[in-house]
């Protein structure tokens, strides 16, 4: 009688390399994020927004921010992809979708908790979410089966 995994190890892949490049990818956009926020494009977008009335104002700059954001992690998302060859419409689809569970509500909440810690508390609370967001869209824009055209008999 012929096993399945015959002759094959049962291990759990490696995220090792997802981890050093959403890391690396976070800490550079923790590093350029002052010049993204006071480019000239951008402050123009968010003063645009908050000659509207309050509620409005706070919510337009609030979605301003998360769409950057958002878009930046995307971005990251996609050349992770291509460099591992796993770039994919469908996968980047799946990869924006958690990095938007996860950003939408780390940075409400941040907003809300700003100035209420130490500096050194409130970075780690805006930049190890987003973090999180890259490394996690990795594994979940990943092809769900890698070795398509493999059958274990």
């Amino acid at each position: 009688m012929k096993y399945i995994f015959q002759n094959e190890r049962l291990r759990l892949p490696s995220r090792w390399p997802e981890a050093a490049f959403a890391f690396a990818w976070i800490g550079a956009l923790s590093v350029y994020w002052i010049h993204i926020k006071m480019n000239v494009r951008f402050q123009a977008l968010l003063r645009w927004g908050i000659g509207l009335t309050f509620p409005v104002s706070l919510i337009y700059v609030t979605v301003i921010y998360i769409a950057a954001i958002a878009v930046i992690l995307w971005a990251g998302l996609g050349i992770y992809l291509a460099i591992t060859g796993g770039l994919k419409l469908r996968g980047l689809l799946r990869g924006l979708l958690v990095i938007l569970l996860v950003v939408v509500p780390s940075l409400v909440a941040g907003i809300l908790i700003k100035g209420l810690f130490r500096p050194l508390v409130e970075h780690m609370t805006v930049w190890l979410p987003l973090f999180f967001a890259l490394w996690l869209s990795t594994g979940v824009a990943r092809p769900l089966h890698p070795a398509a055209g493999h059958s274990p008999s």
